[in-house]
């Protein structure tokens, strides 16, 4: 009872202010002209610069939020039951926001420099950073938790290390402030953006799923895919990154979507492993895919200052490569294992589905006009949320009323239990890196560790990202990336911002699949009864296409729509023969034809060639493979039908 009342008040909360406050303010003043009444116009100013005071904002988001993470969250592995221990630390982090929460007017008139932290300011600060360490382990385990902890203590005790690693001595006053009371620690952009943009996209996700919007999408995948060959494995992909645009959450999409594509592809006779990691891949990939890509490309568009228009507009083009390279691998699969058609019984026709659905289409146009009108990200997120509410009133089954509404609520905190710890920690990391001026000596570790040069650093990069990832949300991962590699990536190499962090969206994404924490396929394994270690090999081949991608459009940047028209199809063409190359070649087979192993490796040699941005290179390597593929199919002998496999 007590999680769903502050679910409830977490969600009404980050409406107010998000967008309710202006809302309410702008009508109070438009109603003061026509009611003279002092309290009024003293009504528009207070909501009109409620949002102002963001130090109070996160700290009764902390006071809801984090009771809520201890109370759902063990602190050993098999627990099942609420120890004392999960009580008194739920309660210390409601005492620690309340102390924020009263002394506000102080924080809020903070001035750095010349305020300074009393002595309750000092145990109170260090009892929150304590508390944010513990949750990060329990909500995302010891990956990231081992980070913060070392980045505490090079923090702490880096004045006496020797060589380049030193860093300047300071204070526990200074410490202090950092980290909870300026914008550089835990009250810093990580969980700002998990208070509004993430809570609130997540929150459009809830309410989407529950009005029956997940259901319309599968049926519109069924429809168009499901009488080809290997329907339901093609209807799977479609569903689920048409959810995973709305949710932007790999794990929450599978939960979603995985029940429902699962045991029908399991049922047609697809493996249970190879059915589980083809719904964790299709999931993972809903983040890159536009109109919605979930909250990631908000939070990108808050860190850079780039329209959220223009980053989906350049991310067009990726997002489908990265979905026709998982259909390209599933429909050779089909082909190789004669998978049957979905059964007819289980096609929805693609007249009845609109007729059915066609108004969960309506909250995703209102998402996209107010974002083509130029609202801010919180005001299309509660807008298309509002629309979701009111929408759901015209069909009974699916009607939102106060029971589903405090469920969607409750499912919403639930899914940003791992998010909350994960961006406190985050903030944790960058002001560990600002009190240490880290991010300068990072620079130049990564610079020695791959010899200054430029491929090196960005392999290095993707790596890093796919370890920061284990177990993390997509979110999360990227902030952290935006706050250690965009430095190397921008400063050093001088690469352009909207390729720079497409990459790094792209890397947490793929996190989530990638072995030996993938966080997607344990939920998918889960699903489908299979040991989720399993899904690791299977989720990296299908995913081959997005782990290419990210270096290509770093060189090629018309595969993000930018330059004139020539040059976007030219990248474009080239970078379909790229993933058709590095697909095959990882796969082993062309249809029945099998693939011999000087060939696989002539193929993904000439894929990653094609990402080189010169063109004769390029269309040397198109040429050489379009060969290769050509002399397999001539000259190969076709394989029998593998019906068992």
């Amino acid at each position: 009872m007590l999680i769903r009342i502050g679910s409830v008040i977490a969600t009404v909360y980050v409406l107010w202010i998000g967008a309710l406050a202006q809302i309410v303010g702008n009508a109070a003043l438009w109603l003061v002209p026509y009611l003279p009444f002092e309290s009024v116009s003293t009504f528009a100013a207070w909501a009109r610069a409620y949002t102002a005071n963001w130090h109070l904002d996160i700290s009764i988001f902390i006071a809801i939020t984090f009771p809520i993470a201890f109370l759902t969250t063990t602190g050993r592995r098999g627990r099942e039951r609420l120890a004392w221990t999960d009580i008194a630390l739920a309660a210390l982090s409601f005492a620690v926001a309340l102390y924020y929460i009263v002394l506000d007017d102080r924080f809020l008139n903070w001035s750095r420099g010349f305020s300074q932290p009393t002595h309750a300011d000092i145990a109170v600060g260090l009892l929150l950073v304590a508390l944010v360490v513990e949750l990060c382990r329990r909500s995302t385990g010891w990956g990231l938790t081992t980070l913060v902890i070392l980045l505490l203590g090079f923090t702490v005790f880096g004045a006496w290390m020797p060589g380049a690693l030193k860093h300047e001595n300071f204070g526990i006053n200074y410490f202090i402030e950092m980290m909870t009371i300026t914008e550089n620690g835990i009250y810093g952009a990580p969980l700002e953006v998990a208070a509004t943009y993430a809570f609130l996209f997540v929150l459009f996700g809830s309410f989407y799923e529950k009005s029956g919007g997940g259901q319309l999408f599968f049926e519109l995948a069924g429809a168009v895919t499901g009488r080809m060959r290997g329907g339901a494995a093609k209807a799977c992909v479609t569903a689920s990154g048409l959810y995973g645009s709305v949710s932007g959450s790999p794990t929450a999409d599978v939960a979603t979507t995985g029940p429902l594509t699962i045991p029908i592809m399991t049922r047609m006779g697809i493996p249970a492993a190879r059915a589980a990691a083809i719904e964790a891949t299709a999931s993972s990939g809903g983040a890159m895919l536009p109109p919605v890509m979930g909250a990631v490309a908000f939070i990108m568009s808050d860190l850079t200052n780039i329209p959220y228009q223009s980053i989906a507009w350049a991310s067009v083009l990726p997002a489908l490569l990265y979905y026709y390279s998982i259909f390209l691998l599933v429909h050779n699969e089909a082909v190789r294992h004669d998978e049957p058609r979905m059964p007819d019984d289980q096609i929805v026709p693609l007249a009845k589905a609109l007729a059915g659905g066609w108004r969960h289409l309506l909250p995703l146009a209102a998402l996209i006009g107010l974002l083509v009108a130029g609202y801010t990200p919180v005001y299309v997120a509660a807008g298309a949320t509002a629309a979701v509410i009111v929408l759901s009133w015209f069909h009974r089954p699916t009607a939102i009323g106060p029971r589903r509404f405090v469920e969607c609520c409750t499912a919403t905190i639930t899914q940003l239990v791992p998010l909350v710890g994960a961006v406190a920690a985050a903030g944790v990391v960058i002001g560990a890196i600002e009190i240490s001026a880290l991010a300068g000596k990072f620079t130049l570790l990564i610079s020695t560790i791959s010899g200054g040069l430029l491929i090196p650093t960005l392999l290095l990069s993707a790596v890093f990202l796919i370890l920061l990832g284990m177990g993390m949300p997509t979110p999360a991962v990227y902030i952290m990336g935006a706050a250690l590699l965009a430095p190397v990536l921008r400063g050093v190499f001088n690469l352009p911002e909207m390729q720079v962090h497409l990459f790094m969206l792209y890397f947490s994404c793929l996190s989530a699949i990638t072995p030996p924490v993938a966080v997607a396929n344990f939920a998918a394994g889960a699903i489908a009864g299979v040991n989720p270690m399993a899904l690791g090999p299977y989720t990296v081949k299908l995913a081959i296409g997005g782990f290419i991608l990210p270096f290509y459009f770093i060189f090629n940047p018309g595969l993000n729509m930018q330059g004139g028209l020539w040059y976007i199809v030219e990248c474009t063409v080239f970078a379909v023969a790229m993933v058709s190359f590095a697909s095959f070649a990882m796969q082993g087979h062309l249809g029945l034809r099998p693939i011999p192993r000087a060939g696989r490796l002539l193929l993904f040699a000439c894929g990653v060639a094609t990402v080189s941005p010169r063109f004769d290179v390029t269309l040397g390597a198109v040429v050489l493979g379009a060969l290769a593929l050509v002399l397999v199919q001539l000259r190969g002998r076709p394989a029998k039908i593998d019906v068992s496999a």
